[in-house]
């Protein structure tokens, strides 16, 4: 039984786009792997140098209805982190 008040850790995962920029205006995607789900948020991030602002990447997350727990790890062109969904209010 699901039981509102368990805590489920998601996957989040950020990646620059593969598309080519001129078939495609944006250049990021944000991934929330949740319970079989997958939500995606895209943007222009502006400046087009591969890094990743964890300010943006937090606010992206929070757009989405989750928060972030653990601190954002990079590695092999992608930032990861563990997120949560926010309680209702």
């Amino acid at each position: 039984m699901n039981s509102p008040k368990v805590t489920r850790h998601c996957v989040a995962i950020c990646q620059l786009s593969n598309q080519p920029p001129e078939d495609f205006t944006v250049n990021t995607e944000l991934l929330v792997l949740e319970n079989g789900e997958i939500h995606v948020s895209t943007w222009d991030a502006e400046p087009r140098d591969g890094g990743f602002d964890v300010h943006v990447l937090n606010d992206r997350v929070d757009a989405l209805g989750f928060m972030v727990i653990t601190d954002w790890e990079f590695f092999d062109e992608k930032a990861y982190a563990v997120v949560e969904r926010r309680p209702a209010s």
